[in-house]
């Protein structure tokens, strides 16, 4: 292999599409950390584990944890034991 060149630029199309994703990720970022925060009050309301992660597209252990994070009562006990 040869040397690798430090100048790199990307063509215009390459670098819109990796700003549109900078900016789609950090927009990600800002989102879950706003769920995260609403997630202990959505529980403690009555929202489920499976409710959120449902309506959000995360999974239900991101709940679990951030209930158990919050010591929110658990509506059942783990099925795994």
């Amino acid at each position: 292999m040869g040397i690798m060149p430090t100048n790199f630029e990307p063509d215009e199309q390459t670098a819109a599409a990796l700003a549109r994703f900078k900016r789609t990720h950090q927009a990600h970022d800002q989102q879950l950390k706003q769920v995260k925060e609403l997630a202990p009050d959505l529980m403690r309301d009555g929202a489920t584990v499976g409710q959120l992660a449902k309506w959000t597209g995360l999974t239900d252990e991101v709940f679990r944890r951030i209930g158990r994070k919050h010591d929110i009562e658990r509506l059942r006990e783990p099925t795994v034991g």
